[in-house]
């Protein structure tokens, strides 16, 4: 396949799209039953050769993603936070998939 650049601009276009289809059809969580789950590290994803799985969390992505997006933007911080997104995009994927988005209650209106 040819090399070829990705803009950012059309990630953050069509992630926000994604969240603005869920909020739009009242989603605004997640029913999470398994934190818990296999990922892969991103440097093993890329490579030719069979990955290492490791165990993920997704309460460890969200806390992580909170202190880091809130803290320093070194490159570190920057990876690490991309890698916990990932995570966390997963389990929205899973949680659309088996019927886990969790939609708000409509509030009665009373005369």
């Amino acid at each position: 396949m040819a090399e070829a650049d990705i803009k950012i601009s059309e990630l953050r276009h069509l992630t926000n799209s994604l969240f603005d289809c869920l909020e739009g059809q009242g989603v605004d969580g997640i029913h999470v039953r398994q934190s818990q789950y296999w990922k892969v590290y991103f440097a093993d994803a890329f490579e030719v050769g069979p990955p290492t799985l490791v165990m993920g969390d997704v309460y460890d992505d969200l806390n992580d993603m909170r202190a880091e997006v809130h803290g320093t933007n070194d490159d570190t911080t920057l990876w690490h936070a991309f890698m916990h997104l990932s995570g966390l995009i997963n389990i929205v994927a899973y949680a659309a998939e088996n019927g886990d988005l969790a939609k708000r209650v409509a509030m009665e209106k009373h005369p």
